[in-house]
């Protein structure tokens, strides 16, 4: 048996939402997995009288109730929380962040094998005095890791990125070798252990139009890029730097297990572009398996009961493929 921990994410956004639109599929095909929402409360009396929670479930406020409990599925609450549907608040980020570190406690604890996050609003978490960029970093951090890489998944592309929460001016003056060596072999390892290919094919893009042109408008590929593919990675194929426009326009990502773009932009247009919301945020390097959707809270559409889960199911998907995975890598 497994447990997967949900945490439901920005209060005031679709993450409550989606995790019981997705909680709703998932149990009926996973009956031998355990599930473990962690949510305000009273968020969570508002959202079952919006969508109704088609499993079993027992409520409980304790992290050591999960030691005795055979339910399905375990509702593990923290303390109330002010709703602003649609909007960010102090007290979203706060309860979102609230809800994310108790999740981290019952990973570390060993009460669940995995951790599925719905999405945050970084304004929010901010509002509240929250360091943190994002829930990669935060997650990091909390497992001590510097070394790291925020990844996208889906089977029709899969992303790496060297930056991640910078601004675009600081991505020039953050290049280095040495780090981009670190992070390709966060990767390798990443498709070798999480997603079993045996000798990954990496794809780097360039930074600058046409990859430079030689040189010619930019010096970041031949001085820096370049050199990486000369480098040798243990049981793996790097190749590029690649102009980005001609990579994703002739479709060369398909030759590719993996395409390690420079900034959040470059790599991420193009694969939500493919995914459509249905791609997986996913933390390589990270002795814990944590996934997350590929979208944000959208507040827009919040409290209407529309929102679209099928993300919120494929991180599920792929949190439990990286955990049999893992273990059949330690086993041999």
């Amino acid at each position: 048996m497994n447990r997967f921990v949900f945490t439901c994410g920005d209060i005031n956004g679709i993450g409550p939402e989606i995790s019981i639109k997705a909680l709703n599929k998932i149990t009926p095909r996973n009956t031998k997995d355990q599930f473990i929402l962690i949510i305000p409360r009273n968020v969570f009396k508002t959202i079952s009288d919006l969508i109704t929670p088609e499993f079993e479930y027992e409520i409980i406020n304790n992290r050591d109730s999960l030691k005795s409990i055979p339910t399905q599925v375990h509702i593990l609450t923290i303390d109330k929380a002010k709703q602003k549907v649609g909007k960010p608040t102090i007290e979203s980020g706060d309860a979102a962040f609230s809800v994310l570190k108790k999740s981290f406690e019952v990973i570390k604890g060993n009460y669940a094998s995995a951790v599925v996050t719905a999405p945050v609003s970084k304004t929010a978490l901010k509002l509240a005095g929250v360091k943190y960029p994002g829930q990669t970093e935060m997650f990091a951090d909390w497992c001590g890791v510097k070394n790291f890489v925020m990844t996208f998944l889906s089977k029709k592309l899969r992303v790496g990125l060297y930056s991640i929460h910078i601004p675009l001016k600081d991505v020039s003056k953050s290049l280095n070798i040495k780090e981009l060596t670190i992070k390709l072999n966060v990767i390798v390892n990443m498709l070798r252990n999480d997603l079993s290919i045996e000798i990954p094919k990496i794809a780097v893009l360039g930074l600058n139009p046409h990859a430079g042109e030689n040189g010619v408008i930019g010096t970041e590929e031949k001085n820096i890029l370049e050199p990486l593919s000369k480098q040798k990675f243990l049981n793996a194929k790097v190749e590029g730097p690649f102009s980005s426009d001609a990579f994703f326009a002739n479709r060369k990502f398909k030759d590719f297990d993996m395409v390690f773009g420079l900034y959040h932009d470059q790599v991420l247009i193009p694969f939500k572009y493919l995914n459509a919301g249905k791609g997986v945020n996913f933390s390589a390097g990270l002795p814990i398996i944590r996934t997350s959707p590929d979208h944000g809270v959208a507040y827009d559409i919040a409290g209407k009961g529309i929102a679209d889960e099928s993300s919120m199911i494929e991180a599920f998907n792929s949190a439990k493929l990286i955990l049999r995975n893992r273990r059949k890598y330690v086993r041999s």
